[in-house]
């Protein structure tokens, strides 16, 4: 594993930022961080980079304790955040000219042709650039000295569709070379890169896994029952959000394996049905899972 994290705890006063966080991003995967405003992810990521100690556990970057990595390390680490500051009384060369100097490893080439493609006006200040100009200069500014990983919080919050489709050819320009880990709310855009997914929520990390097996195990399912009826109390945990409309009922299978024994499942516990099974997105998933957790916080 190129990230290793075993259960690391963070406390701001009385509120528990992280709870027994224990992560593993295998090398060369391409790892989504998902989950609502507050679920943990920055405070995560910034504990990776030793932006913020823990309280009580540890984290493995690179085969190092993320508390003593050392220059060495830092040129293996590109780390970009959405809340990143830029030096405002530099323009756009002079931001890199300095960023040269600092990285033995850095590839001009790879910046000069990533700086034509993303249009960047080598002259424009840093204090005067818009967001996504601010974005694509600060993605450069990780991807030109080839990583071996990549830590991406929120790289596309608040970019327009254009610049959320250069930023991410960006990355995936560079993503075979490097582990990329990446937290975004723009999961239609991530989702054909994603090779896995951990879901957090408060503060905890509710499961991760690949994104194949994820997509494997949810299904949307619309079933026709032969007679109109009430549902029994005693339905799968699976089955998350049951809605009943006389013949018809729908639900979501979280833990779907193959059409013969959803069928064998479903004439259980409601009798002779129909029913059709189709896949969902990531998005669709993410959904699912955030009305979920907080159906069960409620209760």
């Amino acid at each position: 594993m190129i990230v290793e994290t075993d259960q690391i705890n963070k406390r701001y006063g009385k509120v528990k930022v992280l709870q027994d966080i224990s992560l593993h991003v295998p090398e060369g995967s391409a790892f989504a961080l998902i989950g609502t405003n507050g679920a943990g992810k920055t405070t995560t990521m910034r504990t990776l980079v030793n932006i913020i100690q823990p309280d009580s556990g540890s984290a493995q970057v690179l085969g190092t304790d993320s508390q003593a990595l050392s220059d060495v390390d830092f040129y293996q680490i590109g780390y970009l955040s959405e809340s990143q500051q830029l030096p405002a009384r530099l323009t756009i060369a002079q931001f890199f000219e300095y960023l040269r100097a600092l990285y033995p490893n850095w590839d001009l080439g790879l910046e000069t042709d990533l700086r034509k493609r993303l249009e960047l006006p080598p002259d424009r200040l840093l204090s005067k650039l818009s967001h996504g100009m601010r974005m694509k200069t600060l993605l450069i500014g990780t991807l030109s000295f080839h990583p071996k990983l990549l830590i991406l919080d929120e790289p596309l919050s608040g970019l327009d569709s254009l610049v959320r489709d250069e930023v991410i050819e960006g990355i995936l320009d560079l993503a075979h070379e490097s582990t990329v880990l990446i937290s975004s709310h723009e999961l239609a855009e991530i989702e054909n890169f994603t090779t896995h997914i951990a879901f957090m929520d408060k503060g905890r990390l509710l499961f991760q896994q690949s994104i194949e097996s994820l997509q494997q195990r949810f299904r949307e399912m619309r079933v026709t029952l032969s007679s109109q009826r009430e549902l029994p109390e005693d339905l799968p945990d699976s089955w998350l959000y049951p809605r009943l409309s006389g013949h018809s009922f729908q639900f979501i299978e979280s833990e779907f394996e193959n059409h013969d024994l959803a069928y064998q499942k479903l004439t259980q516990h409601l009798g002779a049905v129909q029913f059709d099974e189709e896949p969902m997105s990531l998005r669709e998933i993410s959904k699912a899972l955030i009305r979920e957790a907080r159906k069960d916080a409620v209760e």
